[in-house]
């Protein structure tokens, strides 16, 4: 028993405890990872990329929906097809990779905790990652932004083992992480990376500008920039050079253009700060007390967190100045947020002192609000009650941790019990994902295309309006969207087509082979309004779903 609360208290054998956290947090991110169909619309674009290269057998020239496809850089597709050839072009091989390195970015959260505050530190700093809610919410999804945040990560984390280590290899590891990065996601992260360590190089140097520029000169720059060039570029290259301007335009709309680019939360100058107050959560609270701390007390930056301040203080300026925002954006700013709190908690600020006391007394009260979330969540999703069992195991686990004098009171267990109670809202979310498949029939679509003989592989697949994403993958075949119902009674030749109720009721001439409910809104990614619609659907309420006719007219 008191090992079992070592564990949970996180006071035990440090390796005992780093294994017993990497497993359960392996766990959690592998439960139903891959029970759902491809979501609508940004994974479809990767899932169906993929497909159409392994069809074409091209890997450099990418397409979706058998068109040029040039917005991002390849290296997402190349992982998701590696995978793909091994465990097949599925739901699991296209997820795993995401998966992995999502694990790989909380491993690598801990490496830097543990080089720059301790053994502890990696410890703190890897569960305040682990359970962060966006991180989680698209920790399975097939898009750059888990890659990204992994070779950015593990940019730094080479960056901070050469300065610290003084070691050329490392500098060089560090070089062809931030090839990779940018070849993950483009140009533009050269710029924030190395505002990151220049930042950080001058807070180090005190900014003092000569030492600072005799510390960069250690870098190996003539030798690290033609690394990066050379591996971050050379796709862009080759597009480039095979394609022209038609590349070229396409691809710097959707990297250094869309920065610039106003869009409606473009006026809005505190939009990060919103996105931090939930990303991070449970511990957003704590980070607003540890990020006015330290301004507060400018002077203990150097000493403390001047790695993880530079990190997240470059970020936060360059995606607050740009025009384009969007959450997800932020995502690899976590490690650096989590090192700052941690640096916080391990501090030698006294126990008593007010600020503490408020952070360790608002981990308590997140967590046994989460608990009590987990509850509700339970009802609220309309799950069969064997499921309370979740909640309640939790509540124990932290009644046990609380009740306990020698753990109630360390950093640890206020570390923990948010961590605890997270985990148990999360086992319940992801079991939701199971029943609400029922309102997801893309697999079903497009195995009843593929099973009805009379239907050529080469018949594109029209589509009334707006064009729903993931159909091109599971159809294994070029979807034609905006279709009127003119177009579509018009078509030449054998004509496949997914219509809405009332169109169908017009068209003449054909076989309905399928219908059903699809949700009427052109992403699923924004996810608790797709829940919230499945819920009322459950209920009786099906006004964001529309009826959907697969009809097929030889």
């Amino acid at each position: 028993m008191k090992g079992l609360l070592n564990l949970l208290s996180l006071e035990a054998d440090h390796r005992k405890q780093v294994v017993f956290l990497m497993t359960l947090i392996s766990i959690l991110y592998f439960y139903n990872f891959s029970v759902n169909d491809i979501w609508t619309p940004n994974e479809s674009f990767y899932a169906e990329s993929v497909r159409e290269m392994f069809e074409s057998g091209n890997f450099l020239d990418i397409q979706y929906n058998y068109e040029a496809r040039y917005n991002k850089p390849p290296l997402t597709y190349w992982l998701i097809a590696a995978s793909a050839s091994v465990f097949g072009l599925n739901e699991f091989g296209i997820r795993l990779p995401m998966i992995l390195l999502t694990i790989g970015s909380v491993w690598l959260t801990y490496l830097l905790g543990k080089r720059l505050y301790g053994e502890k530190g990696g410890i703190y700093a890897m569960l305040i990652m682990a359970v962060s809610v966006q991180l989680m919410a698209v920790k399975q999804y097939a898009s750059p932004e888990i890659p990204l945040t992994f070779f950015f990560t593990l940019t730094l984390y080479w960056f901070i083992k050469a300065y610290h280590d003084e070691k050329t290899k490392y500098y060089y590891l560090s070089y062809v992480a931030l090839g990779l990065t940018v070849l993950t996601k483009g140009y533009p992260y050269i710029v924030i990376i190395a505002g990151i360590i220049g930042f950080y190089t001058l807070i180090e140097n005190s900014f003092n500008i000569k030492s600072s520029i005799r510390k960069i000169s250690q870098f190996k720059l003539h030798y690290g920039i033609p690394i990066v060039l050379v591996i971050g570029l050379s796709w862009v290259i080759y597009m480039y050079l095979t394609f022209g301007n038609d590349f070229w335009e396409i691809f710097q709309r959707e990297t250094f253009d869309r920065a610039f680019t106003r869009n409606e939360k473009s006026m809005r100058p505190f939009f990060y700060v919103e996105v931090i107050s939930w990303t991070i959560f449970p511990y957003s609270l704590a980070f607003f007390f540890v990020l006015g701390y330290y301004l507060i007390k400018f002077k203990k930056i150097k000493k403390e967190i001047a790695f993880a301040f530079s990190w997240f203080l470059v970020m936060f300026v360059i995606f607050t100045a740009a025009k384009g925002k969007i959450p997800t954006y932020f995502i690899q700013a976590h490690p650096a947020m989590a090192l700052m709190i941690t640096a916080f908690l391990l501090n030698p600020v006294p126990n008593n002192s007010t600020l503490k006391r408020v952070i360790r007394i608002s981990l308590f009260a997140i967590g046994v609000l989460i608990i009590s979330i987990s509850f509700y969540t339970v009802h609220y999703f309309d799950l069969k009650y064997i499921w309370y069992v979740v909640p309640i195991i939790f509540l124990v686990a932290i009644a046990t941790l609380v009740k306990n004098k020698e753990s109630r009171n360390a950093i640890s267990t206020q570390i923990a019990v948010p961590f605890f109670s997270i985990l148990s809202v999360y086992i319940l979310v992801a079991a939701f994902l199971v029943p609400i498949e029922q309102f997801r029939p893309y697999k079903k679509i497009g195995s009843i295309i593929k099973e009805t003989n009379m239907i050529n592989e080469i018949t594109p697949i029209l589509i009334e309006k707006t064009l729903i994403h993931n159909i091109p993958f599971y159809a294994e075949r070029k979807a034609v969207r905006d279709q009127t119902i003119s177009d579509i009674q018009n078509y030449s030749g054998q004509t496949l087509a997914l219509v809405r109720h009332d169109s169908a009721l017009e068209i003449k001439g054909f076989d309905t082979i399928w219908s059903g409910l699809i949700y009427d809104f052109p992403s699923e990614s924004q996810f608790a309004k797709f829940v919230m619609a499945c819920l009322k659907a459950q209920k009786g309420d099906l006004s964001k779903f529309e009826t959907y006719y697969l009809i097929f007219r030889e």
